[in-house]
């Protein structure tokens, strides 16, 4: 898979976890990564298996294992060779560089993480999308005063083939699926991109006309990053 983050950052407020701050210096290098597994069981991961043939997809955000980094809420920043996101489980996995076996890190203790392919560099931190759920991380697509977010899921859908009224799907199968948040500059309240123009223009009391005027005028596309991005920056220009 192949994504391009517009910008990082890293974001806070009552639903997140960090606003408004770059990607933070002055953390110390650390390379050992043993220390910081999961506190909740012995870090291990379930694991699926993609070479089985009952099963399509994959719980990750990137189809390959890629380079990067992880700070740490101890104020460590620990490079990783073999770095990956479980959205499906919400798991932040490395592979061990000695026995090349998946292992979690303890998502608790992680403030941000950023997976490198060459040239791109994707950075996700802890984004709560609703009051008593658990903080998911979410990539940062946006920073500059406003903040836009694009969150990774997936849906484990089982193969259905028998009986009269079956979707024929012959595999168990993992789907993609993505949502679009933003926060708007200086206030604390997240919004869910929707496609309806009507509620996006709701979103901007007070800048209703030149919000509305500006989705016209652009043609933007309401559930494509790159419209919302706009959206948001021209809202920053106000």
């Amino acid at each position: 898979m192949r994504i391009t983050l517009i910008i990082l950052g890293l974001t806070t407020s009552v639903l997140c976890v960090a606003q408004g701050v770059s990607v933070p210096e002055g953390y110390e290098a650390k390379e050992n990564l043993r220390d910081l597994g999961s506190s909740a069981h012995d870090g291990s991961v379930r694991t699926f298996d993609n070479r089985y043939e009952g099963v399509k997809g994959t719980p990750y955000v990137f189809e390959e294992w890629l380079p990067g980094e992880v700070y740490m809420s101890s104020k460590r920043k620990v490079a990783v060779k073999e770095l990956n996101y479980n959205c499906f489980d919400n798991e932040i996995v490395y592979r061990d560089p000695a026995t090349g076996t998946p292992r979690l890190l303890n998502r608790h203790m992680v403030d941000l993480f950023v997976i490198k392919e060459p040239g791109v560099s994707y950075t996700f931190v802890p984004v709560q999308l609703k009051a008593d759920a658990e903080p998911v991380f979410a990539r940062v697509l946006y920073n500059q005063g406003s903040v836009v977010y694009e969150v990774f899921s997936k849906e484990f859908l089982k193969a259905n083939y028998e009986g009269g009224y079956s979707a024929d799907r012959r595999y168990d199968q993992f789907v993609d699926k993505r949502d679009l948040y933003f926060l708007k500059r200086g206030e604390k309240t997240l919004y869910r991109v929707k496609k309806s123009k009507k509620y996006m223009i709701g979103c901007f009391a007070g800048k209703e006309k030149e919000i509305s005027g500006y989705i016209k005028s652009n043609r933007l596309n309401l559930k494509d990053e790159e419209g919302i991005v706009k959206l948001l920056e021209y809202y920053d220009s106000l």
